[in-house]
């Protein structure tokens, strides 16, 4: 319901939900006299969870007044109407939103929408900034996003260290169907709905169909590597079997062979054993690997080598039985030889040895410090040693705890709890003395940290990694076209190469290949995309 005079004021909502009987029956356009009503001021998503509070009528006794009554002209969001804040979500709050702080919808995001809550509004010009998910939400922005932050040329808006996008307007299928939508779709007529709660964000429920033209996001395809370069590339290919969906094999062996132009050294993350969820003893992914291999030949691809180290049962995370590992794989045809030492096994830490001035690993290859308590339930790092034009070349292969434990951004805390980051950060330091260890040896070694790294380039995790010894190649990388994931309509960074300062030089191109995360659920091989980068490494 909504008061069709309201009191002018911005900073109060006019509407309310109402909880109903099974027996109400009012249309739309009703004017309704509601009694012996009880406001309920409730978490949606349970007592003591980090989400903001709704405020609805559980109803008592009602009477239609009168019917046909034209609905109250709804509050554009935007241009024309109220301003959305483009750059803060919350700043006047340092803990529980709903009991302390400053209300401040002109500048806080939090609070515009909370201003809106059970509120008819308009969204004109809309835009969309992500694909549709799984459980039918699509981001987009008012006007076009001409009043947004870091927009790239592709549809898709930035995250950045200052700035997290509170102008992100999400559309809910409450009332509506919500159709496949890609990145670009651009609505030609207004979206009109009710300002909503749930799962940690507002939401734009429409009340009437959406019109569209669809987006068409195209691969952002890089040329091959010449003859000189060593190339180098990482990819999460979340949960990657080999019998639960076989086609998938064949999907990254095409984007392995077609778009990544079957780098040298690839390192995935996210390979389940060879029966997947199955809870059972196996934990080798020997089968998958085999058979990915022969995809990657049927695409016209090189014959690959795999190194792998089979984690303990259910001791890296991810899901219960699927015992996901990073996973190296290399052309032995393109010069890369693995150098001679014992390989290692889950529990076997890896260590660097100093060898007439050369650094060595003891282990080749073997997990960097699995038992350390910053890897508990989560994935190893795996370090390898290649001779490649007559020098070591050393790849270690991470997989850092998930963000899964971190606040939403729209959340009752303020700032947002980053519950795992201290995790990550722990994890970090072992990895950046490991390198060190290296460099403190041989100086000039080429080193290479990459994989799924769980956080953003500016974060403390990535910033402890990369200390002194690495240089984070991602930073070459316009800003505009920085984002290896989408999350909740923001593009971020989350997979990364780090290289050591002589490989730096060396680089000659680094870029995300946009396979996966412009596209919808149902047609993309993962949640993330790749990085591919080039390196000429000649003496």
């Amino acid at each position: 319901m909504q008061d069709p005079m309201g009191d002018g004021k911005d900073a109060t909502s006019e509407g309310i939900f109402v909880e109903v009987r099974s027996a109400f029956q009012v249309s739309k356009g009703d004017q309704v006299l509601v009694w012996n009503a009880n406001v309920k001021e409730y978490n949606p998503a349970g007592v003591g969870e980090n989400s903001l509070t709704i405020t609805n009528l559980r109803l008592g006794n009602y009477q239609v007044l009168s019917s046909g009554n034209a609905l109250p002209a709804p509050i554009v969001l935007g241009r024309g109407g109220r301003v959305i804040p483009s750059t803060i979500i919350e700043n006047d709050v340092n803990g529980y939103a709903g009991r302390n702080g400053i209300f401040d919808p002109l500048e806080d995001g939090l609070d515009f929408y909370e201003s809106l809550e059970g509120m008819l509004v308009q969204v004109n010009d809309a835009l969309a900034i992500s694909p549709t998910a799984s459980f039918k939400e699509v981001a987009i922005l008012a006007d076009g996003g001409q009043d947004a932050g870091l927009l790239s040329d592709r549809n898709i808006l930035l995250a950045t260290e200052a700035d997290f996008n509170p102008e992100r307007i999400f559309i809910d299928d409450a009332f509506v169907n919500i159709p496949n939508i890609l990145p670009g779709a651009r609505f030609t007529k207004p979206i009109v709905g009710i300002m909503d709660y749930s799962f940690g964000n507002f939401k734009l429920e429409p009340t009437g169909k959406l019109q569209f033209t669809q987006g068409k996001p195209v691969i952002n395809e890089v040329q091959a590597p010449e003859e000189s370069e060593l190339s180098i590339a990482t990819y999460n290919v979340e949960n990657l079997d080999a019998i639960t969906y076989p086609d998938r094999l064949t999907t990254l062996a095409k984007d392995i062979v077609w778009y990544l132009h079957s780098p040298d050294i690839l390192v995935l993350q996210e390979i389940q054993d060879n029966d997947g969820e199955l809870d059972s003893r196996v934990v080798s992914a020997s089968q998958t690997m085999d058979k990915l291999i022969a995809a990657v030949q049927k695409q016209g691809g090189p014959t690959y080598t795999p190194i792998s180290i089979d984690p303990l049962r259910n001791a890296d995370g991810g899901v219960q039985g699927g015992n996901i590992r990073v996973v190296i794989l290399y052309r032995s045809d393109a010069g890369l030889q693995l150098a001679n030492a014992p390989e290692g096994n889950a529990t076997d830490p890896n260590q660097v040895l100093n060898k007439q001035g050369k650094a060595v690993l003891s282990l080749n290859p073997g997990r960097v410090a699995p038992g350390n308590s910053a890897f508990q339930s989560s994935r190893k790092p795996l370090a390898a040693q290649f001779s490649y034009k007559g020098e070591s070349l050393f790849i270690i292969a991470n997989h850092l705890n998930s963000k899964g434990e971190d606040g939403p951004l729209f959340g009752e805390i303020q700032p947002p709890p980053l519950a795992s980051e201290a995790q990550r950060v722990a994890q970090a330091r072992v990895i950046n003395a490991f390198v060190a260890d290296i460099l403190a040896i041989e100086p000039s070694a080429r080193v290479v940290v990459l994989g799924d790294l769980n956080d953003y380039p500016w974060s403390k995790p990535i910033q402890t990694l990369s200390g002194n010894e690495l240089q984070n190649a991602m930073e070459q990388i316009p800003g505009s076209d920085r984002y290896t994931y989408i999350h909740e309509g923001n593009g971020q960074v989350l997979d990364h190469i780090l290289v050591s300062n002589r490989l730096a030089k060396e680089l000659t191109l680094v870029a995300p290949i946009h396979l996966n995360t412009e596209n919808l659920p149902s047609g993309r091989l993962s949640d993330h995309d790749p990085v591919l980068a080039y390196f000429l490494t000649g003496k």
